[in-house]
């Protein structure tokens, strides 16, 4: 079997805290499923403290900051990493107590756009679709109005 070898940043580790940084770090004997889950994880943790306020990076650290409030998968996803959810959460709320997950205003209006854009795609008929392009293109403007660099906890 190949030995596949891994690297984490300091500050990702410092932000899930000891316990489940030692836990992802000495991993020589779990089972290929729990380590994946544990990168579930772990990408969600690097997701939700992203400081890029791109389109991309924006979403992506939306929807893992709301999947970090979705009780049961949430705690799902920590069972199968072998994580104990609640030690997760506390890990997450700290990190945001702390200030390591903050969004800036840009990220903000990007989400807001995103959960726009998702009620868009999923609308069902041709007025709604029509109103909800008016209100994207509102967010549209939201977005390029919004400074870069401005935090919001």
């Amino acid at each position: 079997m190949q030995n596949i070898i891994v690297s984490y940043s300091a500050d990702l580790l410092k932000l899930m805290g000891t316990k489940l940084a030692s836990q992802v770090l000495h991993q020589k004997d779990k089972l290929p499923q729990i380590k994946m889950w544990q990168a579930v994880v772990l990408a969600a943790f690097e997701d939700v403290a992203c400081p890029l306020s791109d389109k991309r990076s924006s979403i992506y650290k939306w929807e893992a900051f709301k999947w970090f409030h979705c009780k049961e998968d949430f705690e799902q996803v920590c069972y199968l990493a072998d994580f104990e959810p609640e030690y997760v959460k506390e890990r997450f709320q700290i990190a945001i107590d702390n200030e390591d997950i903050l969004f800036t205003q840009k990220q903000i209006a990007w989400a807001k756009y995103f959960e726009v854009l998702t009620k868009y795609h999923a609308a069902p008929t041709r007025k709604l679709k029509q109103e909800l392009k008016k209100e994207l293109e509102i967010k549209r403007l939201a977005i390029y109005h919004a400074p870069h660099l401005t935090k919001v906890s």
